[in-house]
This record gives structure tokens, C-alpha cells and sequence, in this order.
């Protein structure tokens, strides 16, 4: 219960829990889901600071920006635009975009097995072999955790973070 207190009310105050009508407040609950997935997934190695890239597009306008900000756990967020998957390596969580749609098999395959949190909102992205993909179901946004991508990259989410999600894979 106390997990539930600590996610949902900043979530409320956040709005992620509110309607997802406009793509501009849609993107920004997405932007605090994101946010909020760094404080529950574990990476194989612990992280001096985590760094966010997006790969196509920028969907959220900027709004990933704010993490530079707003320091987890004492810990810097970098958030940078990639323009490959190799780029993307580097990264802690990349966000594919859906201007990335038709690259998408050969982006997750490059990725592969890399301690990277790939998280975007393409229909059947968890399919592909995604770890995190965002859906909207009666007007809400929800997200879907591929637990099997998630342990091919060695990355961890923990009990809590799975329990609010839509799980795909063993």
C-alpha cells in the first residue's frame, strides 16, 4: 500500500492519471511515466547519472527536458536527441519515435541484448521485442512491460512497476 501512496499521488498530481485528449498532454504524461520508470528499473550495472535519448522525432517537444532539472536520487538525467541505434547504445532509455516506424525490427536488433530501456508508443512495439510500449485504453494511458526484453538486456523492473502494467512475455 505504501508503494501505491508513493506512485499514485505524484502520478495525480502529475495528471498521468488524468485523460489523455490532447497529443501535447498525452506526450507530457508520457514524459512523467518515463521519469517515473528510472526510479524502477534496475540496469546490471548501478548508474552515476541516467541519460534519455530519443531516436526520430521529438513527440514531446521538448518536454523530456525537464528531467535535466530535476535530479533522481541525487543522480543527473541527460536527455539527448540519437540518430542510430549504435548512438543509442549509449543510452540508459531510448524512446523510438514513430517517425523511426519502418526502422524499427532493425533499431531493436541492433539493441539487442544492450542494457538499454527502449520505451515508445508504436502500435505492437512490445511485439517486436520492445520493453516498455505505451497504449491508451478507454481514454487513459497505460503502458505494456516485455518482461522477456527486459531480461534478454539484463535490466530489472521491479515488483511494484509490474503490477501497474499490462505484461507481455513470461
Amino acid at each position: 500500500m505504501d508503494f501505491l501512496k508513493r506512485i499514485l499521488v505524484p502520478l495525480l498530481v502529475c495528471g498521468m492519471l488524468a485523460p489523455a485528449s490532447g497529443s501535447s498532454h498525452e506526450y507530457q504524461i508520457k514524459a512523467a511515466f518515463i521519469y517515473n520508470f528510472l526510479r524502477y528499473i534496475e540496469w546490471p550495472t548501478e548508474r552515476n547519472a541516467y541519460s534519455v535519448g530519443i531516436l526520430g522525432e521529438d513527440p514531446f517537444e521538448g518536454g523530456l527536458e525537464q528531467f535535466q532539472k530535476k535530479p533522481l536520487g541525487g543522480k543527473n538525467i541527460t536527455v539527448k536527441m540519437v540518430k542510430s541505434a549504435k548512438e543509442a547504445r549509449g543510452c540508459d532509455v531510448l524512446f523510438i519515435s514513430a517517425t523511426e516506424a519502418d526502422k524499427l525490427d532493425g533499431t531493436l536488433a541492433a539493441l539487442k541484448g544492450a542494457p538499454v530501456l527502449t520505451i515508445s508508443d508504436l502500435p505492437s512495439f512490445t511485439d517486436h521485442g520492445g520493453q516498455i510500449g505505451f497504449t491508451t485504453e478507454r481514454n487513459r494511458v497505460r503502458f505494456i512491460v516485455n518482461t522477456d526484453a527486459l531480461s534478454a538486456s539484463e535490466l530489472k523492473a521491479s515488483s511494484n512497476l509490474l503490477k501497474l502494467a499490462i505484461l507481455k512475455g513470461g
